[in-house]
């Protein structure tokens, strides 16, 4: 088998999915899904209660907590709807996205990457710690997975018109930077190390390479320039840019606001401004060669 491009409800995807115990799912946790489940049914009990009677309430505000109970968590926590990465003896199976809405221009688009084991170089987690402001950190896991050379060119050619993060129709799972596949841990399941043990007794021919640690402190873009209107110098921009690639642009707008004099409007226009800034740097940067993965 060679690298190829598969849909996930493709027989050959759904029998290897369905027999191998090493995946990873992306989802809320049991508490989380429990507290959106009942929230609807006790907004019934109580309207019942108050309209008719508490008896009343009782009888059809338990019935509609556990039914939406039972029906979110057999959507989000079923394996076989919610996978995101799955390794079998001699392959593994990256899902790119989900569909939110199928249009009939869809139905055949595929959305599994599929690699043979040699196929991949290493695989290896990646933890920031993120010191948006104060003392403690915000940690944040991703998945990278490094092709081997030899296919890391068709797979930058196939999938990269299919990896669409502003399309509204689709939930992504994963980037393409520089040759690797780089996956956002924070919602997904089991935790980062538990799932790299299963891979290695899964599938022992694949390299998992150390794990990368690396820290982000932006304690000293706010420090000592309350209400200041100073821009942050070219380090600092460059520092935003990486907390809002891994997801703190909110927080990032709000701090700015606070202590940089910004509106909040004028603050998520700044961050949009220094991203694309950073973008067309990196392009122009970016020499031909072996690729290497970017923080």
């Amino acid at each position: 088998m060679t690298m190829k491009l598969a849909r996930s409800d493709s027989p050959e995807v759904a029998r290897s999915i369905g027999s191998t115990g090493t995946l990873a799912c992306w989802g809320w946790s049991l508490p989380t899904f429990v507290c959106i489940a009942s929230l609807p049914g006790l907004v019934i009990a109580l309207i019942t209660g108050l309209i008719v009677s508490v008896r009343a309430a009782i009888w059809f505000g338990v019935p509609a907590v556990l039914a939406l109970n039972g029906y979110l968590l057999w959507r989000g926590r079923s394996p076989n709807r919610n996978w995101v990465i799955a390794v079998c003896a001699d392959r593994v199976f990256v899902r790119l996205f989900t569909q939110r809405g199928r249009g009939v221009a869809d139905m055949q688009e595929p959305d599994v990457l599929m690699f043979a084991a040699p196929e991949i170089a290493s695989i290896r987690g990646r933890i920031v710690e993120v010191f948006l402001y104060g003392p403690k950190p915000t940690i944040v896991e991703w998945l990278v997975i490094e092709p081997a050379q030899a296919v890391a060119q068709d797979i930058s050619r196939h999938i990269r018109p299919l990896l669409k993060p502003d399309d509204p129709g689709k939930q992504v799972y994963v980037t393409h930077e520089e040759g690797c596949l780089t996956m956002n841990w924070q919602p997904c399941r089991p935790a980062l190390r538990a799932f790299l043990q299963q891979v290695v007794r899964e599938c022992p021919s694949v390299v998992i390479a150390p794990e990368e640690r690396s820290e982000l402190d932006l304690n000293g873009i706010w420090n000592g320039v309350r209400f200041a209107w100073k821009k942050p110098d070219a380090q600092q921009r460059r520092m935003l840019v990486q907390a809002k690639r891994l997801g703190f642009g909110c927080k990032c707008a709000e701090l700015l606001s606070l202590h940089r004099g910004m509106s909040l409007q004028e603050s998520n226009a700044y961050l949009a401004e220094i991203e694309q800034e950073e973008a067309r740097t990196e392009r122009v940067s970016v020499q031909p060669g072996c690729p290497t993965c970017r923080f």
